[in-house]
């Protein structure tokens, strides 16, 4: 099979997905990425998350994830919420309203690699969505489906910023994307907006005073080395997402899955859940709900001490 006709069977499969876009990029080590990874870390911007230590030698060549690995397949998913949280209640990134997103992603791209599959059955692959040492953002941008932004989010110029990547390794050759050209000009709105100063510079993300990282990666008993303000938020942060003027771009999410979770015993959506909702609930109420949800990550303990981390606490 000719890699135009592959091309199109997998847009095809892509479309009927759900997926919002696809695009592929010949396999090559990410050497550079590498050594911006290791300086990374050696400044400590890391934080607390030493899981991105290990595997390094994975990340910068997937041919040690996949048998002679020559193409690395990307969709983007979209989860552009239709509205936005009112600003009192205890904010939550709106990835999270749903079910959780690398179980979602991951049975689609089963789903196409068994095509893919039934089409040529030689062909090996692997799919990944955010939990492997893989360069998700990197790959999605040599695949032409968007840049990497002063805010270090990949951004898609047709879809905008609320999309999630999930990738394919594959042991085939397929038509390759272009990249697109950086949009971000002279803006800084990202850089200006961000309320701790994690965005210390373009590009540059110190995960110590990140939000994002507060709430969702910091160990409830851990002892940080910056405490920052959370600005009311009790699981990520999309100052910046929101600050920045691509954010505009792209429609609302129509996957049933990302849909705001109705809670249980609470009449309401996890969008319209109060500081006192999160205070009062307990354990097995919150496992009800969220044992499919990104919330479980951070865990109820977590998100109670989220709550309660105000600035005068500080």
């Amino acid at each position: 099979m000719n890699t135009d006709k592959f091309h199109e069977i997998i847009c095809d499969l892509s479309l009927k997905a759900g997926f919002i876009d696809y695009g592929a990029a010949p396999v090559k080590k990410l050497t550079a990425d590498c050594k911006y990874l290791n300086e990374y870390i050696r400044q400590g911007h890391n934080a607390g998350m030493n899981y991105m230590a290990r595997n390094i030698s994975l990340r910068e060549d997937p041919g040690l994830l996949v048998e002679d690995a020559k193409s690395v397949l990307c969709f983007l998913a979209p989860y552009k919420p239709s509205e936005n949280q009112e600003s009192s209640l205890p904010q939550i990134s709106s990835y999270a309203f749903g079910l959780d997103y690398h179980h979602v992603i991951k049975e689609k791209l089963y789903k196409i690699l068994e095509e893919i599959i039934s089409l040529m059955p030689d062909a090996k692959a692997r799919v990944f969505t955010d939990s492997a040492p893989v360069f998700e953002r990197a790959w999605a941008a040599r695949a032409g489906l968007g840049f990497i932004g002063k805010n270090t989010f990949l951004i898609s110029k047709s879809h905008g910023l609320h999309t999630l990547i999930g990738l394919i390794i594959l042991n085939k050759e397929v038509k390759y994307g272009k990249q697109v050209s950086q949009g971000c000009g002279n803006c800084t709105k990202c850089l200006d907006c961000c309320p701790t100063g994690a965005l210390y510079r373009p590009f540059g993300l110190d995960a110590r005073k990140c939000i994002s990282y507060h709430t969702i990666e910091s160990k409830p008993d851990s002892h940080e080395e910056f405490m920052v303000d959370l600005n009311n938020s009790i699981f990520g942060c999309e100052i910046c997402l929101r600050a920045c003027p691509w954010s505009g771009k792209g429609k609302p999410g129509e996957w049933p899955e990302f849909m705001p979770l109705n809670i249980v015993g609470y009449s309401k959506k996890i969008t319209e859940l109060s500081s006192a909702d999160w205070e009062n609930m307990d354990e097995k109420t919150f496992n009800l709900n969220f044992s499919d949800s990104p919330l479980f990550r951070a865990g109820l303990r977590k998100i109670k001490i989220s709550l309660g981390t105000k600035k005068d606490s500080l």
